[in-house]
């Protein structure tokens, strides 16, 4: 058995016909009636009915054609990760992300670059429904995203879960809150936030903010390092999924308090990957998602 007898079996299913099969690969007819019999005779097996009409495939035939296909599939593929490899990933990769993971992002890109010295990477920002729409359109081959455990989710993508956390107040290590255990809505009075635009986000964010008047929101942003400045330096809360906090770099790390939330110590938070289901996901992406994944639990 050969890839070349594997063309012209499929070739001839596809057409009904010896005839139109030898004439697609310039071939003679009886040639590629050998070829098709002497895999018959190595697989042992009767793959076509011939007839004065053309051909069709046996019960046994249709289970052939179905691996021949998958194979001639894979071939392809592997064809297709050879090239990427000879060239150096030339080629644009996009990722589209939401602003938390631009960090992991970047330094996957670092590192990816010394083994790939042409790679060339393109991030795109947004919230959460901006990167999956910008993986459904097919403008990007991955992104990064947080969500809800019960969260409904597109059907046309492949959700990948990374890392699993739940959702946490964020505060300056100097806070009084600081020394709870865990925040109810009832232990935030004429408290300031700095919100991350996200649904979620913002639907727990109301519940515990709206308790009490005094408190109010004071920025509401996708911008990370405005939202961090902000709880550091301007003694603001925010919410966001403890894994993200993990993430940080030290010098934000050691200036913050990490408090957990009892309305929704129950409500897990993902961190995941989406690609489309239409499009098998990359070598590049698998390998960006593995290191992304090794710097949070590095």
């Amino acid at each position: 058995m050969n890839m070349t007898q594997l063309h012209y079996l499929i070739t001839a299913a596809g057409f009904g016909s010896f005839t139109k099969a030898a004439s697609v690969h310039q071939m003679t007819v009886p040639a590629i009636s050998q070829s098709i019999r002497q895999l018959e005779e190595e697989l042992d097996t009767v793959i076509f009915n011939r007839t004065k009409k053309g051909i069709a495939a046996t019960k046994e035939g249709q289970l052939v054609l179905q691996h021949a296909a998958s194979i001639l599939k894979s071939l392809d593929v592997m064809k297709q990760e050879l090239s990427q490899l000879k060239e150096g990933y030339s080629e644009p990769f996009i990722i589209s992300t939401i602003p938390g993971m631009v960090p992991q992002v970047v330094q996957a890109t670092i590192e990816l670059s010394k083994k790939y010295p042409s790679l060339n990477v393109q991030m795109l920002e947004g919230d959460t429904q901006s990167v999956i729409n910008h993986v459904n359109e097919g403008y990007a081959s991955m992104g990064l995203i947080t969500y809800s455990a019960k969260q409904q989710r597109d059907a046309s993508l492949e959700w990948m879960p990374l890392i699993q956390g739940k959702a946490v107040l964020i505060v300056n290590k100097n806070s009084t809150l600081s020394a709870l255990h865990a925040i109810s809505a009832e232990d935030l009075i004429n408290e300031v936030f700095a919100l991350y635009k996200d649904e979620d986000i913002e639907r727990i964010a109301q519940h515990l903010i709206s308790r009490h008047p005094s408190n109010r929101i004071a920025l509401s942003t996708n911008n990370m390092e405005a939202l961090y400045q902000m709880v550091v330096r301007g003694n603001a809360a925010t919410i966001g999924p403890d894994f993200i906090v993990h993430s940080l770099p030290p010098e934000y790390r050691e200036q913050l308090a990490v408090i957990p939330l009892q309305q929704y110590h129950t409500e897990a938070v993902i961190l995941g990957r989406i690609t489309r289901k239409k499009d098998s996901a990359t070598r590049l992406a698998d390998e960006f998602t593995a290191r992304i994944l090794e710097l949070f639990n590095g």
